[in-house]
């Protein structure tokens, strides 16, 4: 099987891990999205969002640590008088791939909800005192966070 091949099959099992994380937070919708917070923009990556940096995450992991780390993909030293050998993926390799994806769309999501945590911690602070929204604050999510701050 061709390299470049082996790349898109792992390019795709990291962006299942993209797809996954995208379920499991608050990116469940598909493009993403700006949201402005006192004249602040807040970037929301959505499941393509989730999708494009998972699976560069996993390919880029797979470039470094895979089977080819050392693969020479221009130049190099020619073989004499052997055979080249078959170029293929193991399963471990794929699904590490998907592992990755989730890590680096995880990351990503991170970095989102604690730009809305930060915001939201502003605004509360800024308001009067409710024990009620400071409940509410408590059991929401980053962005439903942020959202009962602003009321």
């Amino acid at each position: 099987m061709k390299l470049p091949l082996l790349l898109v099959f792992v390019f795709i099992a990291g962006a299942i891990g993209g797809v996954v994380n995208a379920l499991l937070s608050e990116n469940g919708f598909l493009k993403w999205k700006k949201d402005v917070v006192n004249n602040q923009e807040i970037w929301r990556p959505g499941i393509l969002g989730n999708v494009i940096i998972s699976g560069v995450a996993s390919s880029i992991s797979w470039g470094l640590y895979g089977p080819f780390a050392a693969y020479y993909i221009f130049g190099g030293p020619k073989p004499i008088g052997e055979v080249s050998q078959a170029v293929g993926l193991t399963l471990s390799s794929l699904v590490g791939a998907v592992l990755v994806g989730i890590s680096g769309a995880r990351w990503l999501t991170n970095e989102v909800d604690k730009n809305l945590l930060r915001k939201a911690a502003s605004i509360a602070a800024a308001s009067n005192a409710s024990e009620s929204k400071a409940a509410k604050i408590a059991m929401a999510t980053p962005f439903q966070a942020m959202k009962i701050a602003m009321e």
